[in-house]
Order: C-alpha cells, then sequence, then structure tokens
C-alpha cells in the first residue's frame, strides 16, 4: 500500500480511537442524539463502513457499487440502524469493530494503481480511495466532537 494511504489509515485508526475513548465516557442509556444512544451511533456507523468496504471490494473488482444510497443518506442511516435493532449493545460493538476491518481488508487487497484511481462512492460521484478515507476520518471526528459537547450540555 502507498504510503499515502498508510497515512490515512493511521489517522482513520486514530479517529477511531478518539471516538471510542469519547463513547467510553457516556452512559449506552443516554441520549447522543434525540433518538440515538451509543448502540444507534455504532450501528450507524457499522452500516456506513459495510457500505465502504463493498464499495472497495467492487472498485478493485472494477465494478459498479451493489448499494447506492446518494439521494436518501438520511433514509439509509435510518433503515442501517433499523436493520440492526435486534442486536444487543455487546454485538453491535462487534459489529462496529468488524466492520472496521473489512474496510483496511479491501483497501489491503486493492492493488496500488486502484488506489489512485477515482472511486464511485456509495453516496453519488466520485472521488479518490484517499478521499473516502478522509471522509471517514472527519465524520467519526465529528461525531466525537459532539458527544463530547453533549457531555459538557447534556440533552434535556
Amino acid at each position: 500500500m502507498g504510503s499515502k494511504i498508510e497515512d490515512l489509515i493511521t489517522k482513520m485508526e486514530q479517529a477511531r480511537s478518539q471516538l471510542n475513548a469519547t463513547l467510553d465516557k457516556v452512559s449506552p442509556m443516554v441520549d447522543i442524539y434525540p433518538s440515538w444512544k451509543m448502540k444507534q451511533l455504532l450501528d450507524h456507523i457499522t452500516g456506513w463502513d459495510e457500505l465502504v468496504a463493498s464499495a472497495f471490494q467492487a472498485h478493485t473488482r472494477s465494478e459498479t457499487p451493489v448499494r447506492m444510497v446518494s439521494k436518501a443518506i438520511d433514509e439509509y442511516n435510518t433503515v442501517s440502524v433499523n436493520n440492526r435493532r435486534e442486536l444487543s449493545l455487546e454485538k453491535s460493538r462487534q459489529a462496529y469493530d468488524a466492520a472496521r476491518e473489512k474496510v483496511f481488508q479491501a483497501l489491503q487487497e486493492m492493488p496500488p494503481e486502484k488506489q489512485a484511481q477515482k472511486i464511485q462512492v456509495p453516496w453519488g460521484g466520485s472521488c479518490t480511495v484517499a478521499s473516502v478515507l478522509r471522509i471517514f476520518t472527519s465524520h467519526e471526528q465529528e461525531h466525537a466532537k459532539h458527544i463530547e459537547d453533549s457531555i459538557k450540555n447534556p440533552l434535556k
């Protein structure tokens, strides 16, 4: 893997560590968002990791991603979280960790020349693999910041 991708993976791992450390400060029963507790946030992130891992695998095979959500991201989030409703918090946490490993595995299996090409992303359009990794890093940092802010100013 190219060093740029490796650096971005390191940043993703750091963002995940930051998010996990922030989640460790919150009771699983506390609302993080108006209708989401910790479990729903884990399920949300799991859904996106699974979607991106699938897109990376399709890109490696020079195929179009099977699942696309370009015009209904909020709907995708709702369905993704609802599909995991029956999982326990522990199972959701395991799925959250496993989904990230699938992203990294798909990256490791992607040839360097594919890493440098634009990829069709599930939310519509195309961008580089590096951009996807930056988006995911930022996504988790935003959630961590939101949780930190909600600890300081809990929802009433």
